[in-house]
């Protein structure tokens, strides 16, 4: 397998994300590509003793897609970027997956417009596991590429949602809820009315609305579907609110001996709770929907990061993920 590493785009150096990448590669026992400065990626080999050969081989790029950058634009106007480069060659058959810590807009635009989309499939979606407290992860799509929607994307983003839950997570027989501002009925805004019904009405094993406070703690389903306007919004806020929490959490324990002591029994437990909720162990979140194997790394990866997003395309690429979407829409 030869997995296309992005390290041009992210808020961390191309080094920090080559160290991940290259770990991932030994540990996988993989091939890996790598699109970016060749000066720069050989000298970060050369630090890790490694260097260009059979199992690493470099993509050599001039331009850097920036995180500020209007993502269509950028995807147009810079032609000989890592991103866009690194998406050609997965288009070409050169790697198996892309992987990016890169500007999501961009990643999505070029991903469209070098990839094309899986025939059937209107909109591609940005599927992110959740941890939950029953222990099981859940899926939610989409969560940034598509900020206006109609029903019938959210209908698509849950058949996709579904796939990935069954072929990569293995879950046998997922069901999928429509995320609401209430679990009854005729609750929502027109485009979550209509989804509603059209879920309904489907042959898809629909659990009806799910509300934000309830995914991480019930886990009402398997898979939940949104726009992805609501999906990213939902997103942020729990990433901030974990960042509140442990803070939080610091400043107490700064401030008290008890809790200071307290704490030296605790360690463990707090260790496992940022472990279970760090963006760096969940991995990368794939774009699916689009004819090829993409995984969006978060903007802030480092190099456990980058190695858990290398894994998440690897378990797309194993389970054939592709191809049963592609027979999901056709069906």
């Amino acid at each position: 397998m030869r997995i296309l590493l992005d390290v041009m785009g992210g808020d961390r150096s191309p080094k920090e994300l080559i160290k991940g990448g290259v770990s991932s590669a030994h540990e996988r026992n993989i091939d890996l590509l790598i699109a970016g400065d060749p000066d720069l990626i050989r000298s970060s080999f050369a630090s890790h003793g490694e260097r260009e050969g059979s199992r690493f081989s470099i993509l050599p790029s001039t331009q850097v897609v920036q995180m500020a950058d209007p993502p269509v634009r950028a995807v147009r106007d810079k032609k000989q970027s890592s991103l866009v480069l690194g998406l050609e060659a997965l288009r070409a058959g050169d790697a198996d997956a892309f992987v990016s810590p890169a500007n999501t807009g961009a990643v999505v635009a070029g991903s469209i417009f070098q990839l094309g989309r899986i025939h059937g499939i209107p909109r591609p979606g940005i599927a992110v596991p959740f941890p939950t407290l029953p222990g099981r992860e859940l899926i939610l799509i989409d969560v940034g590429a598509n900020s206006d929607c109609v029903a019938d994307h959210l209908l698509h983003f849950a058949k996709m949602g579904l796939a990935y839950a069954r072929k990569v997570l293995g879950i046998e027989k997922p069901s999928v809820g429509l995320l609401n501002i209430g679990a009854e009925e005729g609750k929502g805004n027109r485009l979550i009315r209509n989804a509603f019904d059209m879920l309904r009405q489907s042959d898809l094993p629909f659990v009806g609305n799910v509300e934000a406070h309830h995914l991480l703690t019930d886990r009402p389903a398997d898979v939940v579907v949104c726009d992805g306007f609501v999906g990213n919004v939902f997103l942020k806020a729990v990433e901030g609110g974990v960042n509140a929490v442990t803070s939080l959490l610091r400043r107490s324990i700064r401030e008290r001996l008890t809790a200071k002591l307290g704490a030296l029994f605790m360690r463990g437990a707090f260790r496992k709770l940022r472990e279970t909720l760090s963006y760096r162990s969940r991995g990368g979140a794939p774009l699916l929907g689009v004819d090829g194997a993409v995984v969006i790394a978060h903007g802030r990866s480092d190099a456990e990061a980058i190695s858990s997003a290398i894994d998440v395309a690897c378990r797309e690429v194993e389970t054939g993920l592709l191809a049963h979407l592609a027979e999901d829409a056709r069906g």
